[in-house]
């Protein structure tokens, strides 16, 4: 490198500290998490029988804002409260398969499991949720096992992976981000 090109590229990253500092102006469209907010993550209920699969949300939710820095520790205020729904299963591809007679029924080749749930921001006793993220979904699909054991590992399996998903859904609309519902 010559010696004025150096002196160039050495003022340029002299610059570069500086030029990150400075913002482009955007801001989340709903509210989001202000810098240096941190929340803690409790469950306010949950309606589905499967404690592992509702403690999968609350995990999701608090890997979503260690991921961004925003999550603090224990269950103080100000914290994110999370409601887990409802939990489905749906038959995602149908196939005729024969029966012992040789009548073609109709059997699922594969099942979708689904998470539903919800959370918001409440930042002391008194005061009203903020930050409602709505009713958000994610969903696993898993293919209709022949042995009826295996299906039921590969179900409990989807539905946890599903509750991980909507709980980073949940964490990154909290936040402010964008994030969709899987529906």
């Amino acid at each position: 490198m010559s010696g004025r090109s150096a002196s160039a590229f050495s003022a340029l990253a002299a610059l570069m500290p500086m030029l990150g500092l400075s913002a482009c102006g955007y801001r989340p469209l709903y509210g989001g998490a202000a810098a240096g907010e941190k929340y803690a993550v409790v469950l306010a209920s949950s309606k589905i029988p499967d404690a592992i699969a509702a403690d999968e949300v609350l995990a999701g939710v608090r890997e979503e804002f260690a991921r961004r820095g925003a999550l603090a520790a224990g269950d103080g205020f100000p914290h994110c409260e999370v409601e887990v729904l409802r939990a489905d299963e749906d038959s995602d591809a149908i196939a005729a398969v024969p029966n012992a007679d040789g009548r073609l029924i109709p059997m699922s080749r594969a099942t979708r499991v689904s998470i539903v749930a919800r959370a918001w921001v409440v930042w002391n006793p008194q005061s009203p949720i903020e930050r409602d993220t709505g009713d958000m979904r994610a969903f696993e699909t898993v293919a209709t096992a022949a042995d009826v054991r295996a299906a039921v590992f590969q179900h409990d399996d989807a539905r946890r992976a599903a509750g991980r998903r909507v709980g980073r859904i949940l964490g990154a609309r909290i936040l402010g981000l964008p994030a969709v519902s899987e529906d």
